[in-house]
């Protein structure tokens, strides 16, 4: 039921946006709101991209740096890659003890893909945690975020901010460091009924249900 409700509000979504998003003033007042469709397998695809076109002559794997890895859930998006995953408060095996707002326990230059999927939102300094990721990938690496730019409050620990497409993507961009792939919104959950699992932050609910809104917004690149 909930693959079939996806689907129905994808198709919802990607109709809106070849007919009535093409009116004048779709187009005059939100001219940067591109929907990328499926996040998940938008990255997957970039992903295996640069996998097929960057395995070493001695059969070495390229290494994947997971932010904000937990416990390794996400693990799967780095399918035949070097997987090495950190996280502020880490509840893994494995997984490194590190804030990615400033990071110098990751070396310079040292991942060819640097991921972070629902993190940004979390962290308190966003900007210096754009450029440790510039930093900690190697040059030619790609550089995958997706975080939120609606959604209901959850602290985890904390709950800081929310992002438009733009300006993911000119945390990034600032200083030159690198160059977009891809940029946009995933609205394939947009009205889900999002109530919240812990009744210290729940919003209030009413007729509509808890949050309603959900966007996330995702932005991948290259360093240069």
């Amino acid at each position: 039921m909930a693959k079939k409700w996806l689907e129905v509000n994808y198709l919802f979504d990607r109709a809106f946006q070849a007919t009535v998003g093409r009116l004048g003033y779709f187009n005059r007042y939100a001219p940067g709101i591109t929907l990328v469709g499926n996040s998940d397998h938008i990255v997957r695809q970039q992903i295996e991209q640069y996998v097929a076109g960057h395995v070493s002559g001695d059969g070495q794997a390229p290494r994947f740096l997971d932010i904000g890895a937990r416990d390794g859930v996400r693990s799967t998006f780095a399918q035949n890659c070097d997987y090495t995953g950190t996280d502020i408060n880490p509840r893994g095996q494995g997984i490194i003890a590190a804030d990615i707002c400033h990071c110098p326990e990751i070396a310079d230059d040292s991942f060819d893909i640097v991921f972070s999927f629902d993190v940004f939102e979390h962290v308190q300094q966003p900007w210096a945690a754009a450029a440790e990721c510039i930093r900690i990938a190697k040059p030619g690496g790609l550089i995958v975020c997706r975080t939120l730019f609606a959604y209901r409050y959850h602290p985890e620990p904390h709950d800081y901010w929310r992002f438009t497409s733009q300006g993911l993507e000119y945390l990034f961009k600032q200083h030159g460091g690198a160059e977009t792939l891809v940029s946009g919104y995933d609205v394939r959950e947009r009205r889900r009924n999002r109530t919240g699992d812990f009744i210290d932050h729940r919003p209030p609910i009413d007729w509509l249900g808890g949050w309603r809104e959900n966007w996330q917004v995702l932005w991948i690149g290259r360093k240069l």
